[in-house]
């Protein structure tokens, strides 16, 4: 059953609010008290959480309101660390979704190429599983620069880092990645056709 227009405007407006998640914060915490910032933040994981119940998909929803019960826990430490804690989080459950990914197939990057080339060949399907590697080690990488950020940085790190810096480096990633694969790809090709 396809979404309804409002709740797939409700997904994108949460989706959009939580990349520019450090920007926000930053603005809000130069205006407004921590637990203002903090009570924003649970309140948009939980309606993130909802819509992802509504449209079914169940460990989406847990993994969210992991997240949030875990920034609620932070948050009896200290508020601060509780709201710069956020986009660590992310990274650790992105590189956990691609790690069990390589544990119980397929791996992410393989289930996006199939999207493309339903026929991945055996060459590709490896490439797709180190490629899964990679991108777990990325979002760890990212987590311990996100982690340094929010324990010894100050607002204006975190926030350059987190709210830019880490985007800007998946995209370099990302795009990255492409001509490479095209690099050896024609090398395995070459490889075959010269045996």
């Amino acid at each position: 059953m396809p979404w309804s227009t409002p709740k797939r405007i409700l997904a994108i407006l949460l989706a959009i609010i939580g990349a520019a998640y450090p920007v926000l914060a930053y603005y809000g915490l130069s205006h407004f008290s921590t637990r203002i910032v903090l009570g924003v933040l649970l309140v948009l994981l939980v309606a993130r959480a909802v819509l992802f119940l509504v449209s079914r998909k169940i460990a989406a929803a847990l993994v969210t309101l992991a997240v949030a019960a875990i920034i609620t826990g932070i948050s009896y430490q200290t508020h601060m660390q509780a709201l710069r804690m956020y986009p660590v989080l992310i990274n650790l459950v992105l590189a956990g979704v691609f790690a069990l990914s390589l544990k119980y197939p397929p791996p992410v990057i393989e289930r996006f190429a199939r999207l493309r080339h339903p026929d991945l060949d055996d060459y590709g399907i490896a490439y797709t599983r180190k490629l899964t590697g990679v991108w777990v080690a990325f979002f760890v990488c990212s987590a311990g620069i996100a982690t340094a950020t929010a324990l010894w940085g100050t607002l204006e790190e975190w926030t350059l880092y987190n709210g830019f810096i880490s985007y800007v480096l998946t995209g370099i990633f990302f795009i990255g990645e492409w001509p490479v694969r095209r690099w050896l790809r024609r090398r395995h090709e070459n490889r075959i056709s010269g045996a």
